[in-house]
């Protein structure tokens, strides 16, 4: 199952489910050099994060073993992070992993014919 595991991570890379999210400064943080005062309102760009070359070498490439290491903290969040990341995520990781089986066990036959 590890095979899949990374294949269920790397497509949540890539087709991120969570675009973004709205946060609030909760105290005064300085980030690259910019003040974000305690109170604004913040805007977290997952799929950017998860497709920038920074953190995921060829991001538009789509490659499992990418999570053979796991990645740098803050790097990868399809579903948010923190207290408010998705109460459901693995619920929807169980539903990918139900369907990749539904997929490689009733289609086996046909995916050879095919590349036969």
């Amino acid at each position: 199952m590890p095979l899949t595991t990374r294949v269920i991570q790397e497509t949540l890379r890539a087709a991120s489910v969570l675009s973004f999210t709205f946060r609030e400064a909760v105290q005064d943080v300085e980030y690259d050099g910019y003040l974000i005062p305690k109170g604004w309102k913040v805007l977290p760009l997952f799929r950017r994060i998860h497709h920038s070359s920074e953190f995921f070498p060829d991001p538009e490439k789509f490659d499992p073993s990418r999570f053979e290491v796991a990645p740098k903290p803050y790097t990868y969040m399809p579903f948010g992070n923190g207290v408010h990341s998705c109460p459901g995520s693995e619920l929807a990781k169980l539903e990918m992993l139900i369907l990749l089986h539904h997929l490689t066990t009733s289609f086996s036959n046909y995916f050879y014919l095919l590349h036969a």
